[in-house]
């Protein structure tokens, strides 16, 4: 069995891979796994002293420094905050990245998240990680690049360990990052 060691966070803005998935993905680095760094979005609205545009390119500047702290390499956002949709468009841009990578590991948020961009990314990074192996399924860019290995997805905790409705989630598993956190908090 040939088993791919490439890992993929794919999450919503900048930050959430530093607050939800670094820790994990610092530990896969150590295992010897390459590493990718994926928001989905740009971090525009994340400000309310800058306009848009300052807040996007500051943002974009600290996602790539974190990126190559955590020692991954940066994929650059698809949209904007609170523009992450489940629908074709993005859906073909995030496998497009799948597809590039070739992750057997994809790490995102969970499917029921206080916000919708959370869960947006979530279904999109999910169904992306499927089509791993299905030539005719279109990305953007084009690709029929395909492989035949399995893709394991693995969902962070929720914000404050809740679902949307405020029930708490149990926790079934998690990884001990405690050995890597301040290069998790570094980035």
């Amino acid at each position: 069995m040939n088993l791919r060691t490439t890992a993929l966070a794919i999450f919503a803005h900048p930050d959430d891979i530093e607050y939800f998935g670094a820790g994990t993905l610092l530990l896969l680095k150590e295992a010897g796994f390459e590493t990718h760094y994926f928001n989905l979005s740009s971090g525009n609205c994340g400000s309310v002293q800058m306009d848009a545009a300052e807040t996007r390119r500051i943002r974009l500047t600290e996602a790539r420094s974190a990126a190559s702290i955590l020692g991954a390499t940066f994929h650059p956002p698809i949209c904007d905050d609170l523009e992450i949709f489940y629908d074709l468009p993005t859906l073909r841009k995030v496998a497009g990245v799948v597809r590039q990578v070739k992750p057997s590991i994809v790490l995102t948020h969970p499917p029921r998240d206080y916000m919708e961009d959370h869960t947006n990314a979530c279904r999109l990074a999910v169904t992306a990680a499927f089509t791993h192996g299905m030539p005719n399924f279109e990305t953007d860019p084009p690709s029929r690049d395909t492989y035949p290995e399995d893709v394991f997805v693995y969902h962070s905790v929720p914000h404050g360990l809740c679902d949307p409705l405020r029930v708490p989630v149990p926790i079934a598993s998690f990884a001990d990052t405690s050995g890597v956190v301040a290069t998790q908090r570094e980035a």
